[in-house]
């Protein structure tokens, strides 16, 4: 009988705190094995009903590609309430497919310091603080603590124009010059980093940059 490992538990915390769902690829580096003993391990944790699946659209006529979440079992060994496991499954399973791959790709980001740095907090856009406690005009995708520093994080995939950019990029600002930053996170550094698509994209984004407090880089050479 196989036994759950240090890397499975791992897995179930990640997606229990800090991420909705999870791509294959995405748990192959939580679980650190080959591809094939990637697909082997979560076919053997759906079918101990630790994780689950909801499939996404590759068109508008064929579900194919899968994302995972816990299931009931995960999610009970997570601590979790049982009685949240239905509405926590349906939030997953109805949640509109089009912002999906910008959530995965901030989920890409928390991996990264999940899973090389020493966390101590990360505070995720859908978090009630940003609207009911820290509400400055940007709902950032993330805010992120970790051994070295602090951070809020911004995933650009080139969607948004210059100006929208812009604006967003101000309100960061005036958080910071109104002293409010330094009352909600006493003690903390000031930091923006912005995650793109191109070096040329980057060069955009500068232009229309109001200090040097904001840190650009490539999705591909940050991962």
């Amino acid at each position: 009988m196989r036994q759950l490992q240090a890397q499975h538990v791992l897995l179930f915390r990640i997606l229990r705190d800090h991420c909705s769902f999870l791509t294959r690829r995405q748990i192959q580096r939580v679980l650190t094995l080959t591809t094939s003993g990637t697909t082997k391990a979560l076919q053997w944790l759906m079918a101990e009903h630790y994780l689950d699946r909801r499939y996404r659209a590759d068109t508008f006529r064929i579900f194919q590609t899968p994302v995972y979440y816990l299931g009931e079992v995960g999610w009970r060994m997570s601590g979790k309430p049982m009685g949240q496991y239905k509405r926590y499954r349906v939030q997953i399973e109805q949640r509109p497919e089009r912002p999906m791959d910008h959530m995965l790709s901030i989920y890409d980001v928390f991996l990264k310091f999940i899973l090389e740095a020493a966390i101590k907090r990360i505070i995720a856009s859908e978090d009630v603080l940003w609207k009911e406690a820290i509400d400055f005009g940007n709902v950032p995708d993330a805010w992120i603590q970790f051994d070295g520093g602090e951070a809020f994080i911004e995933v650009d995939r080139n969607t948004e124009r210059r100006i929208v950019l812009r604006k967003k990029f101000e309100k960061y600002m005036a958080f910071k010059d109104s002293g409010r930053y330094r009352s909600v996170f006493p003690n903390c550094s000031f930091l923006v980093l912005v995650l793109t698509t191109t070096e040329e994209r980057i060069a955009s984004l500068e232009q229309v940059t109001p200090s040097g407090e904001f840190w650009f880089c490539t999705m591909d050479e940050f991962l």
